[in-house]
């Protein structure tokens, strides 16, 4: 399809578009054009404005030219191996994006306020110290708030055109090593035709029979197409795995075909790993298989072998999801409870905090310990914070059936440490902050009245 659209300095260009990317850029920088012609048809635009009016339009045009192949000019392999246009397309274009935030009246400037917090939540880790919340931006005068907003939408395309190259790399490693298997693969088929004696892949089965993967006759001998049909049945497996394993990998917008390239790399691996496993059985390897009856079980084996090639590359296919899930709207950047920008989720309607049994001092105001209760501790309500509690001394509910990992997590993010003491070290320390113990083993107890009757044991 032929699609009339205006290249770069203002030409029209009647090339057909087949790559959806470029569609893409040629919208996108349509819309920024026309926000920098609106900002001067205002008529408002100082002379520092008006410089950056200047410098978005060369963005544009650069970004444009990129998509519509007129500079740079590079040749299609190198282009589709490097990304040379759609780095240099998508790169210009963010750059205008964020320096048309200087252009931007205060009103507009608001408004772009939830897309900018949004981009970045997308792009920039969740723990970034450089996230904003939409109320944080918002309190900004526009004299802080421009730089802000420009920086933020700065760096998080800067990130993500990062990870957009960081996965082009992958993809291109990925296929360099299929490449490489590729050609082993060719080696051995060659070496093994030329000498089929050298790595036999047949066995022998009962009655006699000798047990080709290309036949299955009375004193059969190796010969070149055995090795033909046992590389096909592996690449078969490895072809079988990596349509099972690309199910579990999402679609991504980017223009670079991670999952393809890892279906071509289990193929010669399958082909591969499939002649290695035979030989393996062949020569005893595996403990009591060393023969293979019939030649259904040797083409089973085979198939079964460049399968088993999933095994290796499931790590790559783990890597490749870890990349695609770490742009935008994949799982791995979306923030979590408690992070930066994300409202902390509080108890639930009609509900107070939990009683804990503590104050905002941190003393106990009640409790067993060493044989004796405690009877120390203030007054105050259980669960209440007093006058120098800090932030940190929150109250806290353990789930019941929370694990002893879940335990360990909730001290370390409540900034307390855990610590073994033996019953004397803890009768140290208990006698240090009440006193001794009484004949009862009560830390603290009160001292009775002169005349008073005796207490029953019980605790104050």
């Amino acid at each position: 399809m032929v699609v009339p659209v205006a290249g770069a300095h203002g030409r029209e260009s009647t090339a057909p578009r087949r790559r959806i990317w470029v569609q893409q850029v040629a919208v996108e920088t349509n819309r920024l054009k026309m926000r920098v012609d609106a900002a001067r048809a205002r008529g408002d635009l100082t002379e520092p404005q008006e410089t950056v009016a200047l410098g978005v339009d060369g963005f544009i045009e650069r970004a444009r030219a990129a998509a519509f192949r007129d500079d740079p000019i590079p040749g299609r392999l190198a282009n589709w191996w490097r990304g040379t246009l759609v780095e240099a397309a998508y790169r210009n274009m963010h750059s205008a994006r964020s320096a048309l935030f200087d252009l931007y009246t205060e009103a507009e400037l608001r408004a772009e306020i939830p897309m900018v917090v949004a981009r970045a939540n997308s792009t920039l880790h969740r723990d970034d110290p450089r996230l904003a919340t939409v109320a944080e931006l918002s309190a900004l005068p526009p004299s802080r708030l421009r730089p802000r907003m420009r920086r933020l939408v700065g760096d998080s395309y800067e990130r993500l055109d990062l990870e957009h190259g960081q996965l082009r790399s992958f993809r291109n490693i990925v296929l360099m090593a299929a490449a490489f298997l590729l050609c082993c693969v060719a080696v051995t088929i060659g070496f093994i035709c030329a000498h089929p004696s050298w790595i036999p892949l047949c066995f022998d089965s009962t009655a006699d029979l000798v047990s080709c993967p290309s036949r299955m006759t009375a004193g059969a001998t190796p010969s070149w197409p055995d090795v033909l049909v046992v590389t096909g049945m592996g690449g078969l497996g490895g072809a079988f795995a990596a349509t099972l394993s690309i199910r579990n990998l999402k679609g991504t917008s980017t223009p670079y075909d991670v999952p393809v390239a890892l279906a071509v790399l289990k193929v010669p691996m399958g082909a591969l790993t499939a002649i290695l496993g035979l030989v393996a059985i062949k020569g005893g390897f595996a403990p009591g298989l060393s023969n293979l009856d019939n030649q259904g079980q040797v083409l089973a084996y085979a198939l079964l072998f460049g399968f088993s090639q999933q095994a290796l590359s499931r790590l790559l296919d783990k890597r490749a999801s870890d990349l695609l899930e770490g742009l935008p709207g994949g799982e791995a950047v979306t923030p979590l409870p408690g992070a930066k920008g994300v409202a902390p989720a509080g108890p639930p309607p009609g509900e107070g905090p939990p009683d804990t049994g503590q104050q905002g001092n941190g003393e106990v105001t009640g409790g067993v310990a060493a044989g004796g209760v405690v009877a120390g501790g203030g007054t105050g309500t259980p669960g209440v914070t007093g006058a120098g509690a800090t932030e940190k001394d929150r109250p806290l509910a353990e789930p019941d059936d929370a694990t002893q990992q879940d335990q360990y997590d909730q001290l370390r993010e409540t900034d307390n440490s855990r610590k073994d003491q033996s019953e004397a070290e803890e009768a140290e320390l208990l006698e240090k902050e009440f006193g001794p113990p009484d004949a009862r083993g009560i830390y603290g107890a009160p001292v009775p009245a002169a005349g008073a009757p005796p207490t029953d044991g019980g605790g104050t």
